[in-house]
């Protein structure tokens, strides 16, 4: 008796329907909404090809860090009149900071930060992920506006480009011309430590320091010493310093910031 090789084939395809279906539903990606803030895991290919080379990194930022990557990030409209604009506002930075950082500080092994800002002109879409020393950001809309490569369209092109600054830089693809700047893709250095490292402890030295006699303060100083403190100065100074110290700000605009602020009080 012959077996029709179709009806096996057929069979065999049935069988394993079930299964496959049972699969795809287990790998559901999972997604975090909160305050107009959509966050998921995915996949590098969600991203485009232009990933699949690239090497991921896990990295622990803190929220301080995360909220200046984001207010750094700026873009203009491809108009006559087009303006330079920040990506997100303020209030952007404030709803997004706190799960963006914990997004990226968790992220699973082989995965990028997906995420979606609703706003009253429309969504703010992109991905986010470690590279080597830098922090990439690839938008594919911001505020409901679409990205599209001019290349690929003509004249027309997109709506919007990225503009790079203070330690930014386009991410680049090599083609036979050259190289393209992707003008939709932000890659921002990181500081060099995104960890706490641990402080190494000194034995003490057996050797008792000797006094030394404390020269009298003059007037100035006692001026200064007498004088009453802000408190909002305070903290406005040791949040510039701590950008310095991890690398966010340069000594000519740390030392620039903190003259203002001393005489805006003094």
């Amino acid at each position: 008796m012959k077996i029709n090789k179709r009806i096996i084939v057929f069979f065999l395809i049935a069988s394993l329907l079930p299964g496959l279906t049972i699969s795809c539903s287990m790998t559901r990606e999972k997604s975090f909404e909160k305050n107009g803030l959509t966050i998921m895991y995915k996949a590098k290919s969600a991203a485009g090809q232009d990933l699949a080379n690239i090497r991921l990194r896990s990295v622990q930022l803190s929220e301080d860090q995360v909220s200046y990557h984001l207010s750094s990030l700026k873009y203009e409209e491809l108009s006559l009149f087009g303006k330079k604009k920040p990506v997100f506002t303020p209030e952007d930075v404030t709803r997004a900071a706190r799960l963006v950082t914990k997004a990226i500080n968790h992220t699973p092994k082989n995965k990028i930060v997906y995420f979606e800002l609703d706003s009253p002109k429309g969504a703010t879409e992109g991905v986010v992920f470690p590279s080597g020393n830098v922090l990439n950001w690839k938008f594919f809309s911001i505020q409901g506006e679409d990205f599209s490569s001019r290349s690929l369209i003509g004249i027309g092109g997109s709506n919007w480009r990225l503009i790079p600054g203070r330690g930014q830089n386009y991410h680049s693809v090599k083609n036979l011309l050259g190289s393209d700047p992707q003008e939709n893709w932000i890659q921002a250095i990181l500081p060099k430590k995104t960890a706490r490292q641990p402080q190494m402890t000194r034995e003490p030295s057996p050797q008792q320091p000797k006094r030394t006699r404390r020269a009298k303060p003059s007037r100035s100083e006692k001026k200064m010493n007498t004088a009453p403190t802000d408190p909002d100065l305070e903290k406005k100074l040791q949040f510039l310093k701590d950008l310095y110290e991890k690398n966010l700000v340069d000594e000519e605009e740390y030392n620039r910031k903190r003259k203002e602020l001393l005489d805006t009080y003094l």
